[in-house]
């Protein structure tokens, strides 16, 4: 699957008597069913010498995996197969995936338990130096591999579910480690080497040059090597072309998507958001290929500043001077030498590094015309590939009459082209105009549509380097092969458009449609409607073009139609040869009368006009997908019988569509239906089990009163919204079923077969009168995998049922308008639990104890809220947590609950902030910091009293202790109070925090992001901890006169609305790490005694490791067998025991003192 100069993909080592028959067998059967080729020393054969045969395999392998088990230190070949591999690991950039399988990663990083007594064997069979050392250097090894990222069995589940996770990191590996893009390419050392000469020297390096020179391949190669060194990456291609195609925001929110692997939903900028702190204590690699312009270089990387000095940004440009000032240093890809550019093309051309005997000379002259271009050079050697002596002199010849700069590469890249049959001609100009980008089946399935066999073409394609297919299936085509096409076409008539196959360029498809232009010699036009053109197309506008098989008058997804296109009431025809047909906005009632869409593929008229397509039955046999989404008037559809390949119909939005045709509720093919919004279709209905379906979606079909549908493969079902009153007991049987939505539905029964779904993770049955006490009781007993569950609007449910803790894997319950009035104490054990909702809960009471691993609590607006019982157990599970709690307009809060919210929530933060600590202490080989944040708002008009520091008004300046006593300092925590404000109630705003010196030099802002602002009914209080705000500044600031300056924004304009929105009381409160705070700490958290001593003594360790106390190496490594649960050695347990009894003493001797 992923082609290499290398023979295996991935290398397993493992022992055998642990795992060869059961783990390691069925991990190396699921790399194969993905193509991953895979070597196991089931692959040695006879008469193989073993030795010398697996340290070859490790060398030729991308990727190795190794299986520490019980029994793996007592093998010598083991172990040496990992010194070996951590070589291959540190000479050529191997992946190392370790996997600890049934065994404690811990025994293999110490070489404890089964690992100690393996070794203790190793020792006695001692018998010289050399093999002391040998013997030294396996344990090295073992704690080296231990410390790589991998995979450990005893989180997962089951085997299954660790080899599906292994599986997939592998294949995303190999997907950066060598992507297809760089197959068949030479080493390009010389380049790489300097530049990576630049890269150990200078964070941001621009590689510039013209294109087809090679600067992607360079930034590919260097990516490729160097990725596992990062924790985030992102190789963002084609910016230039992406920015124009989806906007520059798209872009950016995929470059942060990828960095922090999640999705990123808002507009967020770099700058002093969250984001970039959280970027700034990792290591970054990023490549930003093919940047044009300054503007999308700021954009992209304006906030990129304080990335970490190990951090590095690579970009590749055409344009230099988009490079000024924002790179540390420049490399020009200057044109190949003569050896390297001999060396590409014999490649292409005879599969090997020089040319054959007899070619020499001619190899020199097609060496010297490619002109060190390596596409080119690439394009030109597989052109001559197996051709006769006389076939070069031709083509050569004809050639070197070429003058002109542009014409001699392309005649060089148009060679191939040449030699191509018509039909792979005309695949690869199909591609240049309609489908670069595309998803590479549908692609195919319109081009054998078009009778050109799609799938060995685009094979040819890829074999002659026209075209790559990326790895995630879509086809690309360098942009120089993509001019090149154009060329081709529009030098077929350059004067007259209208007699050349192919359309697509602003200038000539407005004239050729308006002025009926188009003759029968045009196969396709593409047209993107969002750009600034307005034309009148007639109603004989394509009668000619008889010959037609793609249209595409299309707007791209994040933009607006722009173009004006005035029409007739009729088209008198359109082309029967039609394939693939796109008409965003087309604006009459019906097709052509005279149409026939026998040979259609796709069809794609969203926000059209239409009432009606066609009447009566058409031969659809070719018709696989159908969009309609968004068609106001269309009244009904086609019998659509015949369409016997129909996978995918969008109706969305069809607010006149009365019926769907029942033909298509029996079609077998039929995986996904969208009706969401066809508000006045009434029914819905299926006499026959379809077997294919797995998606469907009715969403705000109002007027739908009878819903039966059914499919085995069903996953998605939304009925939300609808008029639908019952639900059939079938819906039981719908085993595979993922996702349920049955909101705002007036239902008249709720059947017992829903607690059947047992494979149903997200349930949403709000503003429903039937959802009580019992029956959410029945729901709990079966539904064991639900993860979410929405209640809201349920103003009948009072109560939960005490079962509720039955649902071990929920992670967000929401029961907002609910009638809740209490919650069960049973609550407390959902212990996977991290979303509790319950906003606008008006009879909700009293608020009992909460699950520890709570990250979003929501109690706002519930005016009968009075008490709140202890929030301190969110100080308990702390470790990766941000947490966000709102008591927002909780009016009626008495004053005991009021000072519990605060005590808690303050203790929580001192929590996370020494939490913080063993972050930092437990990750300082990777600083990867996974840090626990805290944010909070409740009524009030106050600063906590607890805060050291406190003033009215919006600044406050502070002394710090001197630098050498800061490392007591932890942080800080910072709260401000904010009036009742008419903006408030209009806009979202934000609050953030200037951190200045006293010579005004200014430090990162930290920003309260949550919406919890808006709408305020009285003074609130904003409190909230921020650990990486906190790190700038006790990292860079030297000064001890700190000034904090509050500010407020609108978040939507960026504006300070510090007149509209004044802020009156701000305070800072300082977190100290003294031994005496981290007992007083201790004595109050609420944890099982073991547990706190363990906590007490880990707290210690990390303390002394960053204050630099103590015995660096030990604490550490007792630090991680401690929180590894791990063994330990003689000496250390009872430096362990001494600790313990320590902390306990201090505890206890506290606690009898405030007895007495």
């Amino acid at each position: 699957m992923f082609h290499s100069p290398r023979k295996y993909d991935v290398f397993i080592s493992f022992r055998g008597e642990d795992t060869r028959t059961t783990f390691t067998s069925h991990l190396r059967d699921s790399l194969y069913k993905q193509n991953i080729q895979t070597y196991i020393d089931y692959e040695l054969k006879k008469g193989d010498e073993i030795w010398p045969t697996l340290a070859k395999a490790i060398q030729d392998s991308h990727i190795s995996i190794v299986i520490f088990s019980e029994n793996f230190a007592s093998s010598k070949w083991c172990l040496d197969e990992l010194l070996k591999i951590l070589e291959c690991r540190e000479n050529q950039g191997q992946v190392v995936i370790p996997v600890f399988y049934k065994i404690d990663p811990s025994d293999v990083r110490y070489q404890i338990g089964t690992y100690k007594k393996a070794f203790a064997k190793h020792e006695r069979a001692v018998r010289n130096n050399e093999s002391f050392l040998k013997v030294s250097a396996w344990k090295e090894a073992l704690t080296k591999a231990a410390n790589i990222s991998g995979w450990d069995s005893s989180t997962h589940k089951n085997d299954s579910e660790v080899i599906q996770n292994i599986v997939q990191d592998v294949w995303q590996k190999l997907s950066l480690k060598y992507p297809k893009e760089l197959k068949g390419l030479v080493e390009i050392d010389e380049n790489s080497n300097y530049i990576e000469s630049l890269l150990k020297e200078f964070p941001r390096i621009g590689i510039w040059g013209m294109g087809g020179i090679g600067k992607t391949t360079i930034a590919r190669s260097l990516f490729a090597k160097h990725f596992p060194e990062y924790e985030s990456v992102c190789f963002l291609e084609k910016v230039r072309e992406e920015s124009e195609k989806l906007g520059i925001t798209s872009v950016r929110k995929k470059l942060l998507g990828e960095l922090l692997k999640q999705q990123i939903t808002t507009s967020d900028t770099l700058g002093t958001t969250f984001i970039e702190r959280r970027l700034s204590s990792k290591r970054v690699l990023i490549v930003l290929d093919d940047v044009d312009n300054a503007t999308q270089l700021e954009y992209l990387c304006g906030g990129l500043d304080d990335l970490g000095p190990d951090s590095r940004l690579i970009i590749t440009t055409r344009d230099k001077h988009t490079l000024r000032g924002s790179v540390n240093r420049i490399y020009e890809v200057t044109k190949w030498t003569h050896p390297e550019s001999l060396k590409l093309f014999s490649l292409g051309a005879f599969q090997q590094s020089l040319p054959k005997e007899g070619y020499e000379h001619l190899s020199e002259r097609a060496v010297a015309y490619a002109g060190g271009i390596p596409l080119a050079l690439k394009v030109l050697g597989l052109h001559f590939r197996s051709r006769s002596i006389e076939f070069w002199e031709s083509e050569l010849s004809h050639l070197e009459n070429k003058d002109e700069s542009w014409d001699e590469i392309r005649e060089v890249l148009q060679v191939s082209y040449k030699g191509l049959q018509k039909r792979e001609q005309a695949i690869f100009l199909d591609i240049a105009f309609f489908f670069k980008d595309q998803n590479k089946d549908s692609v195919i399935r319109i081009l054998d549509a078009c009778g050109f066999s799609g799938t060995s073409g685009i094979q040819i394609l890829q074999d002659k380097a026209l075209i790559t297919i990326s790895n995630s299936n879509r086809i690309e085509m360098h942009d120089l092969l993509q001019k090149m096409g154009l060329d081709i076409v529009r030098e077929e008539f350059s004067n007259d458009p209208g007699r050349r196959s192919r359309l697509r360029e602003i200038k000539d498809v407005p004239d050729v449609l308006k002025n009926s232009k188009g003759t029968d010699a045009v196969e396709g036009i593409t047209l993107d409607l969002s750009q600034r053109v307005d034309f009148h197309l007639p109603a004989d506008t394509f009668n000619r073009m008889t010959k037609l098989r793609i249209l595409r008058l299309y707007v791209p997804s994040d933009k607006k139609r722009l173009a004006n296109v005035c029409i007739p009431r009729v088209f008198e025809q359109f082309s029967n040869e039609l394939r693939y047909l796109e008409w965003n906005g087309y604006p009459l009632k019906f097709l052509p009368q005279n149409f026939c869409p026998k040979s259609l593929v796709e069809i794609h008229m969203p926000y059209s006009h239409v009432k009606e397509l066609w009447q009566g039955m058409q031969d659809l046999v070719n018709l696989e997908a159908m969009d309609l989404s968004e068609c106001q008037q269309l009244q009904k559809l086609p019998d659509l019988s015949r369409a016997s390949k129909l996978k995918w119909v969008d109706l969305s939005g069809c607010e006149s569509l009365l019926d769907v045709h029942p033909s298509i509720l029996s079609l077998d093919t039929l995986e996904t239906l969208m009706l969401d919004r066809c508000k006045k279709l009434n029914t819905l209905k299926s006499e026959k089990h379809l077997k294919s379906l797995v998606n469907i979606n009715v969403n705000g079909c109002i007027s739908l009163k009878e819903f039966s549908v059914s499919s085995g493969s069903m996953e998605r079902l939304d009925l939300s919204t609808t008029g639908t009153k019952k639900l059939h007991s079938s819906i039981g049987r719908l085993s595979k079923l993922k996702w349920l939505n049955l909101e705002y539905l007036r239902l008249e029964n709720l059947p017992e077969e829903l607690s059947f779904l047992i494979s149903l993770e997200e349930l949403r049955i709000s503003n429903c009168k039937l959802v009580n006490k019992k029956k959410l009781h029945v729901l709990c007993d079966g539904l064991r995998s639900l993860k979410v569950l929405h209640l809201k609007d349920c103003y009948k449910l009072f109560e939960l049922p005490d079962n509720i803790s039955f649902l071990s894997s929920l992670l967000e319950l929401r029961l907002d308008r609910s009638g809740i009035e209490m919650l069960p104490e049973s609550i407390k054990h959902l212990q996977e639990l991290e979303i509790l909702s319950l906003l606008n809960c008006t009879k909700l009471q009293l608020l009992p104890e909460l699950p520890p691993y709570i990250k979003q609590l929501h109690v706002v607006n519930c005016k009968s809220l009075v008490i709140v019982s202890t929030l301190k157990t969110f100080s308990v599970m702390m470790i990766g947590k941000e947490k966000f709690i709102s008591f927002k307009n909780g009016k009626k809060l008495n004053e005991h609950s009021l000072f519990r919210i605060i005590e808690g929530l303050m203790f929580t933060m001192k929590s996370a902030a020494f939490h913080n600590v063993l972050v930092r202490m437990l990750s300082v080989d990777t600083r990867s910091y996974n840090y626990n944040s805290v944010e909070v708002c409740f009524p009030g008009c106050s600063v906590p009293r607890q805060f050291t520091y406190q003033t009215t008004g919006s600044s406050i300046t502070i002394e710090l202790p001197d630098p050498k006593l800061r490392s007591n300092l932890l942080g800080f925590i910072y709260s401000v109070v904010l009036p009742s404000s008419h903006e408030m109630k209009q806009h979202g705003v934000i609050i953030q925090c200037q951190c200045r010196e006293k010579d005004g030099k200014k430090g990162n802002a930290t920003t309260w992001h949550h919406k919890a602002i808006k709408g305020l009914n009285s003074d609130h209080v904003f409190v909230w901890y921020d650990p990486f705000h906190c790190d700038s500044i006790l990292r860079h600031r030297k000064q001890s006169i700190i000034c904090f300056e509050f500010f407020v924004t609108i978040e939507s304009e960026e504006l300070l609305v510090g007149d509209l929105v004044s802020i009156k009381r701000c305070g800072v409160h300082l977190i100290w790490s003294s031994m005496l705070e981290v007992h007083s700490f201790l004595r109050e958290l609420n944890l099982e005694l073991n547990l706190k001593l363990d906590l007490g003594v880990k707290l210690a360790l990390a303390l002394e490791m960053e204050q630099g106390r103590g015995n660096w190496e030990d604490n550490k490594r007792l630090l991680h067998a401690l929180e590894n649960g791990d063994e330990v050695d003689e000496s250390l347990k009872m430096e362990l025991e001494s600790r313990r009894r320590g902390i306990l003493m201090l505890i206890e001797t506290k606690s009898i003192g405030s007895k007495l």
